[in-house]
């Protein structure tokens, strides 16, 4: 971890910016479109319709591995569950703060945004009703966090999020590529090489990876594209 901070002049490797919308939509399995949307907001004429949801870097333009982990969040919350953007617009402002995405442990059953309070969980999209525990969700497991809570790696899905993790998305390891869980071989050079005519067999055996990681790499990368 030390060697890796020092890169970056001590800023921790999830503030700095590294990924495209590009590629940060295709690691999530976001349209670029709304991912765009989620950065930038959306004004017409003049007109503010939607804020943004998410600050790049103003500089860059670029996203942080903060900044994909709130961009996963809304995803999961939109995609996995079908909650309308309204209403994780309405939980956000509810719960405040700096980055609620980031430092929220959001939950859903598929209607409503909720967080915990005093041991409670509440409605934030509707102003912090009462919900029922039984009902609820959480969204966020596919994340593993540090000692303050926060996400530390992240394992993109594609169908469901019960899927295997196959792939992390860990800031500390090749620049935050997306990298093959348990090795530092990176999707992206497995995929080219697939591509360039290697078999999977031939590859499972060039990375000691089992013949499922591979195709799951193939799956996940070829999909993402195809959605993104």
């Amino acid at each position: 971890m030390g060697k890796v901070v020092s890169l970056y002049s001590g800023r921790d490797p999830r503030d700095v910016p590294m990924y495209g919308i590009g590629d940060a939509s295709v690691y999530l399995g976001v349209p670029r479109s709304t991912l765009a949307t989620w950065i930038r907001g959306q004004r017409v004429r003049g007109r503010t319709l939607m804020k943004p949801l998410i600050k790049a870097d103003r500089a860059t333009g670029l996203l942080s591995f903060n900044n994909l982990a709130e961009a996963y969040v809304l995803a999961s919350l939109t995609r996995r569950f079908d909650v309308p953007l309204r209403r994780v617009r309405n939980a956000l402002e509810y719960v405040g703060g700096e980055r609620p995405l980031l430092t929220t442990p959001f939950r859903t059953d598929g209607v409503g945004v909720f967080v915990e309070e005093l041991g409670k969980l509440i409605d934030a999209a509707r102003g912090g009703q009462a919900a029922i525990r039984e009902t609820v969700e959480s969204n966020l497991r596919r994340v593993d966090l540090d000692e303050r809570e926060l996400p530390l790696r992240l394992y993109p899905w594609r169908l469901d999020p019960s899927e295997p993790r196959i792939i992390a998305l860990d800031p500390r390891r090749s620049f935050g590529r997306p990298t093959v869980v348990g090795s530092a071989v990176q999707s992206e050079t497995i995929i080219d090489r697939y591509r360039g005519g290697e078999s999977i067999g031939y590859l499972s055996s060039e990375y000691g990876l089992d013949r499922d990681v591979i195709e799951g790499v193939l799956r996940w990368g070829l999909d993402a594209e195809k959605a993104a």
